[in-house]
Order: C-alpha cells, then structure tokens, then sequence
C-alpha cells in the first residue's frame, strides 16, 4: 500500500493521473514502433540494388533473351563485377528494365520514409521522456511546500505549473483516457448533440454549465442558439471580446461569488491579463439581443449592470482544470 501523500501533492497526482497514464502509453507504443522499424527498413534495403541491376539492364538489353526469368551481366564501369539481374518471363526487356527502376525507385522512398520515422518517433519519445521528467519535478515541489522547506513554492504556482503541463500535453495529440467526462449539467447542455464551432464548454465553481465564445461566430452561435431568458450574459465592458454565458437553472439566482468568477473568465478570454481590473457588462440573457444585420457578435443590450473584477489566476486555472 502507497503512503499517503501531503494535501498539496495529493491534489496534483489526482489532477494529472490520467495524463500520466496516457503519456506512459504513448512511451509504450512509440518503443513498439521503434522495434518494428529495423524489419521495415530490411525489406527496403534493396533498392540500391535493384537501381544496379537496372542500369545494367538498360545497356545489355538487346542480350536479354524473350522468357528469362534472371540473367547475370557483367557491370561496365566496374572492372570483373557481376551483378544478378532478376526477370519476368512474360515482360519483354524494355518492361523488365521498368519494372526494375519503378521497384528501386519505391523501395528508395520506402526507406527514406522508414528513416524518416524512426527519428520522429526518437524525437517524440524524448518530448514525452521530458514531459514526464517535468511531472516529476512539480510533484517534487508540492511535495516540498507540504514539508513546510524554506525555499517552498506557492501552491497557487504550482497548480499553474500543473494547468501549464496539461496543455502541454494536450498539445502532443496524446489521447488522455478518462479527462474530460462531462459532468450532468455538460450533460445536458450538449444532450444528443455538439456544440456549435467556436464555443467553448466550461464548468462553474458551483458545479454550473458556463458557455464561450471562441470567435465571432461562436459569439454569435451562442447568443442566439443557446441563450436562454434566465442564464446570465457576461461580457468586457465597451471593448470587443468573448460572450461568456452562466446557465441557471430553477428559479434560484446566481450567486455573487460564483458571477465573480465568471466576470474574472469573460475578462481573461477576452485578452485581460491576470492579476489586472476590468469592469464586465452583466445581464440577463432575455436582455441580450442580436442586432439584425449586424456583423457576428454584435449584440443590443438593455438593464445591463457592471461588475468590476480583479482577474484572479486561481479561480482561471480552476475553469481551465474543471474544463478537462
């Protein structure tokens, strides 16, 4: 049985589990295709050689007898070499020798190819080697900040090495097995169908579906396709940006805190940096309106209010963690 870890080390082995276990999948299979690769370079080994035979089967045609099926021919420009030249008997000279450099010509390229992924594949087991290193080091320092060492990191840089790592590995094309189960309320929002493109799905402190806007269109599928009369619209005030939508369900409102945090993402996604104010224009989605003709993402707002925020890097890394 594992000892049990600190909190803080507990919470990143839990949060990058899944990628991990995918990032050593990903290491396995890449050592299968590496052992597999010397066997498909033998079979591509004989190009050079048949290149040969073909060079010399292009000056002794007119010795090539109809229905030989291999002739040995002396090599002109190399003094008492020979080289075997193999035949079909039912090809005349002239497509032998075609079929001669067709076949060198594919097995050149065929190996050139297998070359060309055995280093791919060395280089992408050394990204993933590294990845893994990389993991490695930030479980080191959780664990020093819950030894309480002087030299201990803040758990909330950490976690940001951790949001950091994810979509580093995200990036690799790596399947991550198990991240990224929606939860009931993702459920419903995306029930039988996909959202529309250019919107993004993120889930709330409170557990609540919250909607994005990626591009204009998104923007503009968003209010339109999915807004509803009580979801709470979110947007940076008087500058362009994201639409950012809270979905409420009942008859219960949001609450203050839960608004805060998805005020801090309409900011964030629309280029605020963090640990930076802005104000954010929030309303009812029965206020938001869009403005016939207009371009995609205009909108008409009424009974807006705004709300001022400091973008908070915790509560961003938290959306983007929940969003896995």
């Amino acid at each position: 049985m594992m000892d049990a870890l600190p909190p803080l080390a507990e919470r990143v082995r839990a949060e990058t589990a899944d990628a991990r276990r995918a990032l050593a999948t990903e290491r396995k299979k890449l050592a299968r295709l590496l052992e597999k690769l010397p066997v498909d370079a033998a079979a591509c080994a004989g190009g050079e050689a048949l290149r040969l035979a073909g060079e010399v089967l292009k000056v002794s045609l007119d010795q090539v007898p109809r229905g030989a099926d291999r002739m040995t021919l002396p090599v002109p420009w190399l003094d008492g070499e020979t080289v075997d030249v193999p035949l079909q008997r039912d090809l005349s000279p002239q497509q032998n020798l075609d079929r001669l450099f067709r076949r060198a010509k594919g097995l050149t390229l065929g190996l050139k190819i297998v070359r060309q992924r055995e280093a791919q594949t060395l280089a992408r087991m050394a990204i993933v080697a590294a990845q893994l290193a990389t993991l490695d080091a930030i479980g080191a320092a959780a664990q020093a900040f819950d030894t309480q060492t002087p030299d201990a990191p803040r758990p909330r840089d950490v976690l940001r090495q951790v949001t950091a790592w994810l979509q580093a590995v995200r990036q690799l094309g790596v399947k991550l097995q198990g991240v990224a189960k929606p939860t009931p309320e993702q459920r419903k929002v995306a029930r039988g169908k996909q959202l529309p493109d250019g919107v993004r799905l993120f889930s709330s402190p409170e557990g609540a579906v919250v909607l994005a806007g990626k591009t204009a269109d998104g923007n503009d599928a968003l209010v339109t396709r999915l807004l509803r009369g009580r979801d709470v619209w979110l947007h940076l005030r008087d500058r362009p940006g994201a639409h950012v939508m809270l979905r409420v369900q009942g008859q219960d409102a949001a609450k203050p805190a839960e608004l805060a945090a998805c005020a801090m993402l309409a900011g964030h996604l629309s280029g605020v940096a963090k640990g930076e104010a802005c104000e954010i224009t929030v309303c009812a989605g029965k206020d938001v309106r869009k403005v016939k003709g207009a371009p995609a993402g205009s909108v008409y707002v009424s009974r807006e209010r705004v709300l001022r925020v400091v973008i908070d890097g915790d509560v961003i890394d938290g959306f983007y963690a929940r969003n896995r």
